[in-house]
């Protein structure tokens, strides 16, 4: 009884090594063969050692700098940043081993993410003032790059969001991901992290297909929210009075009690500074009613050419009025 106990004991750990490396092998070909299907619209710029995926459109000044939230890439803007491509230059990108760039070093800290974007519009010529357009945690990059660079940045669109204060909870399922995506369980099983390609526009949608289930982009997202309290952290100790225009996008829609308090008290990090609703929108307004975030940045890209500092909130109450359903 002993010995087959011994034998099925040393088949099954057979079985469950052999299925492991079938699936490692699985996601590494898949993966490469997504990403050779449907190459990056943009450019990969090295920014020292590894290379970020940048995708500019449009021209004037200001320059749109559009950051996503956690896990999200340059298809998220998808909505987005044709709209304000017509009025001004525009540029998405991707975070390291997110979307089409390579991974870059842990910890993926908010400073970290920061640096890297301050390295990628240096080496791609990029030197005109900037307005920063942060949604969800991508919030707490533009504001600390504001924070660190005053003099190079013009006005800030913060897009519901992300809060020092707010209750940061990091899943238990994050320092199990490195192994699970590795071994294709996550593909298999159709998690990803980032946003349904059928809730994007057709533009986009097989972009996001191709980079969906990519190994570094599971491992990314993981590290930024395994640290999203250091990340935290880093924002609330550079905190600071600005006197750019600021618009804060809120979405409407199961946004209640603290987190409005605390979208309320983003007000404060200028004293230029107004609120919008996005009515017909929750958490992801990019996706949920874009024409809402393309009215903020084209508040504040209007009142930076106009030489003043206050944008006019008031004045654009169309986003917050009924208007036509999302796009979807």
């Amino acid at each position: 009884m002993w010995r087959w106990t011994k034998r099925a004991a040393i088949s099954l750990a057979g079985l469950i090594l052999l299925a492991l490396l079938a699936g490692a092998a699985y996601q590494s070909i898949a993966t490469r063969r997504d990403l050779a299907r449907r190459p990056p619209p943009g450019h990969l710029v090295d920014i020292g050692g590894y290379r970020l995926h940048l995708w500019c459109t449009g021209a004037g000044s200001p320059t749109v700098v559009l950051e996503s939230g956690l896990g999200g890439s340059f298809e998220g803007w998808g909505f987005v940043q044709p709209d304000v491509a017509r009025f001004t230059r525009v540029c998405s990108y991707d975070r390291a081993g997110l979307g089409y760039s390579d991974p870059g070093p842990s910890p993926r800290t908010t400073e970290c993410i920061v640096r890297e974007l301050g390295l990628l519009l240096d080496r791609s010529g990029i030197t005109d003032r900037l307005v920063l357009v942060g949604a969800s945690l991508g919030g707490f990059a533009v504001r600390i790059f504001a924070s660190w660079h005053q003099a190079r940045v013009a006005g800030l669109v913060l897009v519901d969001a992300s809060h020092e204060d707010q209750q940061l909870d990091i899943p238990a399922i994050a320092p199990f991901v490195p192994f699970l995506v590795s071994t294709g369980i996550l593909r298999a099983l159709g998690v990803s992290f980032g946003w349904d390609p059928e809730s994007l526009p057709p533009t986009v949608q097989e972009f996001a297909r191709a980079t969906r289930f990519r190994t570094t982009a599971y491992s990314a997202a993981a590290n930024e929210v395994t640290h999203v309290r250091e990340s935290a952290a880093q924002v609330r100790s550079t905190r600071r009075q600005l006197s750019i225009p600021l618009v804060v996008l809120t979405g409407g829609r199961g946004n209640e009690g603290r987190w409005r308090e605390l979208q309320a008290d983003q007000l404060r990090l200028s004293s230029s500074a107004c609120q919008l609703i996005a009515e017909r929108s929750g958490h992801a307004v990019p996706i949920g009613q874009p024409d809402a975030v393309t009215r903020a940045i084209r508040l504040v890209v209007d009142t930076v050419r106009a030489h003043s500092n206050r944008p006019r909130c008031d004045a654009n109450a169309a986003a917050s009025d009924p208007g036509p359903p999302p796009r979807r």
